[in-house]
């Protein structure tokens, strides 16, 4: 079968990289889905067997069709899918108003997601959680956040993982509010491992610092970082007075050299918890 690609001015140096066998035909327009029936009859092409337009475009082709003896029909959308349009020629029949890639969607998804395991199968990684591998070489893991997990029924929960999962989920992470008890968490987690077998994380660090916070006898980050920079303050007074009182450094008193307070070089910031020391 002799085939001829139609293709605009922008996008001609793609066409051609994926028009395998076909013949291609460059009309005097710069984008490919502005192209008409009359500027394709004005080329006065002929000796194809099929010519394949932009799926873009909508204008009706069929007096084209008869005045140059050829099929015109829609190609893909896209002119990265040229070459896979055209590899499988024989296994559809195109359309006047459907575009190629759309008519081969499903086969389309299958490929790239054979490519897609294919591509991590081979891939280098730094660790694994439940096959799935991290790091690496290998492709970017989706991690799927469920709210309030602990707050939702049994049902509810497992629709919800089932649904990540088929939207190509690779990890699922339950997220717990900030009143979440421990027997709700472990409930919530028994209800997710029996609902799949991805890699399950929780997300337990708003509680950690709630209960810092408790600790600390304050309410937010700065009250906290402020808070360590009284108690530095107070630590570094008596470590001063300490040396004084117990002779020069080095002489019965602080070790020559050592030094009470922040490490060398490094500033204290008031302006959250990445305050050095926090």
């Amino acid at each position: 079968m002799k085939v001829l690609a139609v293709t605009g001015r922008l996008a001609q140096d793609m066409v051609r990289g994926a028009a395998r066998d076909a013949d291609v035909l460059v009309l005097d327009v710069d984008v490919a889905a502005f192209i008409t029936p009359e500027m394709l009859q004005r080329a006065a092409v002929a000796g194809y067997d099929l010519i394949l337009i932009p799926g873009a475009i909508t204008a009706d082709f069929q007096e084209a069709e008869r005045v140059l003896g050829a099929k015109i029909r829609l190609g893909p959308k896209h002119a990265a899918d040229l070459g896979f349009v055209l590899k499988h020629l024989n296994d559809i029949e195109l359309s006047r108003t459907i575009p190629a890639c759309v008519l081969l969607e499903n086969t389309m998804r299958k490929n790239a997601a054979g490519q897609a395991a294919k591509l991590e199968t081979e891939a280098s990684f730094d660790l694994t959680l439940r096959d799935a591998k991290i790091g690496g070489s290998s492709r970017m893991k989706v991690l799927a956040e469920i709210v309030d997990a602990t707050k939702m029924s049994v049902e509810a929960l497992s629709n919800r993982i089932h649904y990540y999962e088929e939207e190509g989920a690779d990890m699922i992470d339950l997220g717990l509010p900030l009143d979440a008890r421990p027997p709700q968490v472990i409930a919530a987690l028994k209800v997710a491992r029996k609902a799949t077998d991805l890699p399950l994380s929780i997300d337990t660090v708003r509680m950690h610092i709630k209960g810092i916070y408790g600790k600390l006898q304050v309410h937010s980050r700065g009250e906290a970082v402020s808070k360590y920079f009284r108690s530095a303050a107070r630590i570094i007074l008596t470590g001063t007075l300490a040396c004084a009182g117990g002779g020069a450094q080095g002489q019965g008193g602080c070790p020559k050299g050592d030094r009470i307070g922040p490490p060398a070089g490094r500033r204290l910031r008031g302006d959250g918890l990445g305050a050095a020391g926090v």
